[in-house]
C-alpha cells in the first residue's frame, strides 16, 4: 500500500503520541509491487503484493525494544508501542545506543516514477513477449522474472525528525540454455523508471550470448587479460563498498587498517583515473536521500582520482573518535571511458571476455580477496575476436588489485550483478590485465 506523506506523517505521530518510553522512533514502510515469471519459452505465474507495516523502536536509557503490525487502528497502534515499551524493559544495556536523531535537512528525493508505479501484468507481459519469441527464434530455453512496484517508507522519532520517500524499481532477468544444456547466456538490469529497461535488447543478448557459448573449450586457468561485462564490475565494487567502514579498519580488521594503528583515508591506494562516488541525484542512477538511522545522505566521493576520500562512519563510531559521522551509500557510481567493449575486444591479443560472475564470497578482509564463478558466456578472444567460449572459471582476486591493472574503461552504463541487485549502480566495462583464475569449473 502507497500511501502520502500527509497520511504517513498522520499514523507515525499518532504512534508517537502513545510513546511513555525515554525516546521512540517509528518507520513505515509500504509497497505495491507487481510480477512476471517465465520459463520454458511461456508464462507461467504473474502475481501482486502489496503492504504496509509499522515498525516502533522504544529506549529506556539504553535499553531498547521493538515491535511491529500492520493493522492501524489507535488500539493496535497503542498495543504495539506498549510491546515496544515491555520489551526494552527487559533488553540488556546497549553501550553504544545512539538517542534518535532530531530534525534534519534532507535533499528532494528523486526516486519516484509515476510510470513504474502504475505497471502492471498485461504491461509486464508485453515487455516479456519479445523476449520468449526470440528464444522460439534461435531455438533455446529462456526462463525469467520482471518485477516493478513502488514503495514509501516515513521515519520519525520523539526529538522532531520526520522524513518522507517514495521511490519506485523495476528489475529483470533473463537466463537461457541451449537444449543439449552445454550453452548458457544472462542479461539483467535494475531501474527506477519503467520507460529506461529494454527488455527486447537484454533479451536479445542473453539469447545471442547462449547460442555463441555451445560446447565451450578448457583453457589453462592463470592469469589472464580479461574484459568484464558491467554486470561483472557491479558486483565487485559492490561488496567492496561494503569495506569502506571507518571501524573495521581503526580496529584492524580491514584492508584499509593502517599500519601501527588507524586507518588509510587520505592515502592513495588506486590509479588516477579511478573515480568511485555516491550522489542521491544522479540522473541515471538515483539513491536515497536518508540512511537508516535517519542521516543525510549527499554526494560522496569515495574514491577520489585513487585516493581513499570517505570511510563510513556510524554515529557511535564517529562520537568517539571526535569525527562528523558518514552514512553508507545508498547508490554506487563509477566514471568509466570512452572505449566500448567492441572496441576493447578489437584491441585484444589475447583475453577472456566475462559475462558475470556467481557466488561471491570475501575469503579475506585484510587483502580483500573475493572468490566467485563466472558463468552465463565466458569467451576467449583471440587476435581482436571472439574465437570461441570456454569453460567457466573460478576466480581469486582483489577488487583493488583488478582497479590496479586497468587498460580501458567503456562509458558507464545502469546495471545490476547477482550479489548486488537492487542497488542503484551505475559502473563501466572494464579491461584489466592479469585478472587471476584459480582453476577450471565444470558448471555451465
Amino acid at each position: 500500500m502507497i500511501i502520502s506523506e500527509a497520511e504517513a506523517k498522520r499514523i507515525t505521530q499518532k504512534a508517537l503520541s502513545f510513546s511513555k518510553a525515554d525516546s521512540a522512533s517509528v518507520r513505515l514502510r509500504g509497497h505495491e509491487r507487481g510480477n512476471i515469471r517465465f520459463a520454458l519459452n511461456s508464462s507461467t505465474t504473474n502475481g501482486f503484493q502489496d503492504g504496509l507495516t509499522l515498525s516502533v523502536e522504544a529506549n529506556f536509557g539504553k535499553r531498547s525494544g521493538s515491535a511491529s503490525t500492520n493493522e492501524f487502528d489507535d488500539r493496535a497502534i497503542e498495543a504495539t508501542i506498549r510491546k515496544a515499551e515491555e520489551n526494552a524493559r527487559l533488553a540488556p544495556e546497549n553501550a553504544e545506543f545512539q538517542p534518535p536523531l532530531g530534525p534534519q535537512e534532507y535533499l528532494k528525493s528523486r526516486t519516484f516514477f509515476e510510470s513504474t508505479s502504475g505497471a502492471r501484468a498485461e504491461k509486464l507481459a508485453a515487455l516479456c513477449a519479445p523476449v520468449v519469441q526470440e528464444a522460439d527464434r534461435a531455438g533455446v530455453t529462456a526462463a525469467g522474472f520482471l518485477e516493478a512496484g513502488a514503495e514509501c517508507e516515513a521515519l520519525a522519532t520523539s526529538n522532531g525528525l520526520f522524513v518522507f520517500e517514495p521511490s519506485t524499481g523495476v528489475r529483470f532477468t533473463v537466463s537461457a540454455r541451449t537444449s543439449d544444456g552445454t550453452g548458457s547466456g544472462w542479461a539483467g538490469q535494475h531501474q527506477h523508471d519503467i520507460a529506461r529497461l529494454n527488455v527486447s535488447r537484454l533479451g536479445k543478448s542473453a539469447v545471442h550470448k547462449t547460442v555463441q557459448s555451445r560446447n565451450p573449450v578448457a583453457l589453462d586457468p592463470g592469469k589472464h587479460t580479461v574484459i568484464l561485462e558491467p554486470a561483472a564490475v557491479c558486483d565487485l565494487l559492490g561488496i567492496m563498498i561494503g569495506d569502506f567502514e571507518a571501524r573495521s579498519a581503526d580496529e584492524g580488521r580491514s584492508f584499509f587498517t593502517k599500519k601501527g594503528g588507524g586507518n588509510k583515508l587520505g592515502e592513495k591506494l588506486f590509479g588516477d583515473k579511478i573515480n568511485l562516488y555516491s550522489d542521491p541525484h544522479h540522473e541515471l542512477a538515483p539513491g536515497s536521500v536518508y540512511s537508516g538511522e535517519g542521516l543525510p545522505v549527499v554526494r560522496r566521493d569515495w574514491i577520489k582520482e585513487g585516493v581513499v576520500n570517505e570511510l563510513a562512519y556510524s554515529r557511535f563510531w564517529a562520537k568517539k573518535m571526535g569525527r562528523e559521522p558518514v552514512p553508507h551509500p545508498t547508490n554506487l557510481i563509477m566514471n568509466g571511458g570512452n572505449t566500448p567493449i567492441e572496441e576493447m575486444i578489437k584491441n585484444t591479443k589475447r583475453g577472456v571476455l566475462v559475462t558475470r560472475f556467481w557466488y561471491i564470497r570475501e575469503v579475506d578482509p585484510r587483502s580483500m580477496l573475493f572468490t566467485g564463478l563466472t558463468r552465463d558466456g565466458t569467451f576467449l578472444i583471440e587476435d581482436g575476436k571472439l574465437s570461441k567460449p570456454v569453460k567457466n572459471f573460478r576466480f581469486n582476486e582483489s577488487p583493488v588489485a583488478m582497479l590496479s591493472n586497468i587498460e580501458g574503461m567503456g562509458p558507464s552504463e545502469r546495471t545490476t550483478g547477482s550479489e548486488v541487485d537492487d542497488w542503484p549502480v551505475c559502473v563501466p566495462p572494464l579491461l584489466v590485465k592479469d585478472f587471476n583464475f584459480a582453476s577450471l569449473s565444470d558448471a555451465v
